[in-house]
């Protein structure tokens, strides 16, 4: 007696009516279970996923980039720039509204006029850093300064015109001035600064490209040689020497690489220039230009509060060893910048500051001794060793140099933003195009195995 062997249920992906492409994939899969053909489909399917990946991960590192490089260019160093002249400006007015007190009646309309221009610069910058910062960080010293400016404004006229009508306590109200741009709107102007300077470092080191960029990279190059596997066993499996569908994914993985390499090199590159050749110099710069401004507004005002001036003295010491002294901030702003024109600025003033401390010991050494008139025509004096002259050469100096290393910034960081043009855009067609290679180049082979 036989017995006939049982009979295999059907399995479940040979049910009627399933969608043809389901029954395909079954029979794919019958077929290459533990085959050559299974395991080039598997290793179709790896490639495939692995450059997807590579292309999301090549997008989110290039919209990272494009975007912090874009923020350097219209908004962090702007505004970092801004907040800059709001500092300087507020400086100046100080220091011209100092000097015209000293000058009384006989004040000239240029010094007046310089007064009133850096007012008219700290309101415009002002507006500017509170129309387009976002950061919390700002806030309250925008609206200390959009607050304290009118007052400060006011004490400065109101000190002005007890001086022209002779009175004894003008001298005190542009002390009160002084003392109240000094311990509260130069601090706000200085937090304003430091914060949008964070913003632009943020901002420089994200359009460095950073991990986002090294993990495309990786990511690329090993879709890239999984292709070139995966071409290598077609063609030990199907006896063919060329795929065209993974050839045109190769190609386009291999053009996504080299577009991505020099395209993201070139905005680090020139962002790292940016940084290093503008930025950083232009730091220590704008911090010696503000310490400037400062100690001349302390050599001033000791004059206009006469025996009440020690404390303007000191001020003013303090800061000429900061500025002057070994390793001070001309020192080290000649050392970021490296040899060139900002250095040469930076050493000229240098120079021409210890120049000027001797002017100042002179003026001291007359006032002291009670040849005020004297001393007040010295430290006004415009002449190369007078104490006006030999500050503004030292400002002009630094505003060379705070130029150049501004534009040089700006030059490079707008060089980085133009280097990723269209690659994004780049990015995910070549993705596709690769995709698609993929799929057009392996199905027409594993069909040949049904």
């Amino acid at each position: 007696m036989t017995t006939s062997a049982p009979t295999r249920p059907s399995a479940p992906d040979d049910a009627p009516g399933r969608p043809p492409w389901r029954r395909r994939m079954a029979e794919l899969r019958e077929l290459g279970r533990g085959s050559r053909v299974g395991r080039l489909a598997s290793l179709a399917a790896a490639t495939l996923a692995l450059v997807l990946l590579a292309g999301v991960l090549a997008l989110v590192a290039t919209l990272r980039t494009q975007a912090a490089s874009e923020d350097v260019v219209t908004r962090s160093a702007p505004l970092t720039a801004a907040t800059q002249e709001l500092y300087r400006a507020l400086s100046d007015a100080d220091a011209s509204a100092g000097q015209g007190f000293l000058l009384g009646a006989a004040e000239p309309d240029s010094l007046r006029l310089r007064y009133q221009t850096d007012l008219a610069a700290a309101g415009r910058a002002l507006a500017v850093v509170g129309s387009s910062s976002g950061q919390d960080a700002v806030a309250g010293p925008v609206t200390t300064l959009t607050t304290g400016v009118p007052v400060y404004a006011g004490l400065v006229e109101t000190a002005r015109t007890a001086d022209r009508q002779g009175l004894t306590y003008g001298a005190a109200y542009l002390r009160e001035a002084s003392s109240f741009l000094r311990t509260t709107l130069l601090p706000a102007a200085q937090e304003a600064y430091d914060a949008q300077a964070a913003a632009l470092a943020d901002d420089q080191a994200v359009a460095d490209g950073g991990t986002p960029g090294v993990l495309a990279l990786v990511a690329v190059v090993a879709a890239l040689v999984a292709i070139w596997v995966l071409h290598r066993r077609i063609a030990r499996t199907t006896k063919r020497r060329l795929t065209p569908g993974v050839a045109l994914a190769g190609g386009a993985v291999g053009l996504l690489l080299v577009w991505g390499v020099i395209a993201l090199g070139l905005c680090a590159v020139f962002t790292a220039s940016a940084r290093d050749d503008g930025s950083e110099p232009n730091r220590e710069l704008v911090a010696a230009r503000f310490a400037v401004l400062q100690s001349r507004s302390d050599e001033v005002l000791t004059l206009v509060a006469r025996s009440a001036g020690g404390d303007y003295e000191q001020d003013y010491v303090r800061r000429s060893i900061g500025l002057y002294g070994w390793q001070g901030l001309l020192d080290r702003a000649r050392d970021a910048a490296g040899p060139g024109s900002v250095a040469d600025d930076a050493t000229t003033a240098a120079t021409v500051g210890r120049r000027g401390i001797v002017a100042h010991e002179l003026v001291r050494s007359l006032d002291v001794s009670g040849d005020y008139d004297e001393a007040v025509a010295l430290a006004l004096s415009t002449a190369p060793d007078g104490g006006q002259g030999s500050v503004q050469q030292v400002q002009d100096a630094l505003d060379h140099a705070v130029t150049t290393t501004a534009e040089t910034a700006a030059a490079d960081a707008a060089a980085a933003d133009t280097a990723t043009t269209l690659l994004a855009v780049g990015v995910v067609l070549l993705t596709l195009v690769a995709a698609g290679g993929l799929v057009a180049g392996v199905w027409p082979r594993l069909q040949e195995y049904r």
